[in-house]
């Protein structure tokens, strides 16, 4: 009987040494930190924009403005339209005023100006393509009307109104 005793004395000293080495070598660590982000993100028009006007035929010489005010997101286009084959080009001026770099994604246009069986096509593009925009950095919103020379079918009004929305997104290096 004196043997088992000491069997099992020994087994729960050997249970407690294993407790204590297991606490010896395990710990938690705890990590407590703040994190503050901050920043802008905004890209706008910086002031009225520059227009080019092209024909490949016809007598009358197609015309374009584009109005912006300055640290807005909206211009407003006015252009005229004579023959097939006529092109108005409106560069309007714009700047990343935000502390974030920006991108350009993409531009869509608020009817079916866009298709090519459409008389008029309206194409919108940024002079720095995907390129990231730098904080204060400045770009340029590219607007190109056309009259299509593969339209089936002449406009049945002189004029037209359209919506364009540019999308940027924040640059990530």
């Amino acid at each position: 009987m004196e043997r088992k005793k000491i069997i099992m004395v020994a087994l729960v000293c050997a249970v407690f040494v294993f407790a204590i080495a297991y606490a010896a070598f395990s710990a938690t660590l705890n990590v407590n930190g703040t994190i503050n982000a901050s920043g802008t993100f905004a890209v706008t028009f910086t002031g009225n924009g520059a227009c080019t006007a092209t024909t490949t035929a016809g007598t009358d010489t197609p015309t374009g403005t584009a109005t912006a005010s300055a640290g807005t997101t909206t211009a407003t286009m006015s252009v005229s339209l004579y023959t097939p084959g006529d092109i108005v080009r409106c560069t309007i001026p714009a700047k990343n005023t935000g502390t974030l770099a920006a991108k350009y994604v993409t531009s869509t246009v608020s009817n079916s100006l866009t298709g090519t069986s459409d008389p008029i096509a309206v194409t919108v593009s940024s002079s720095t393509g995907t390129t990231s925009i730098a904080a204060s950095g400045a770009t340029n919103v590219i607007v190109d009307v056309k009259y299509n020379h593969a339209a089936a079918t002449q406009p049945t009004s002189t004029s037209a109104t359209f919506t364009i929305t540019s999308q940027y997104t924040q640059a990530i290096s």
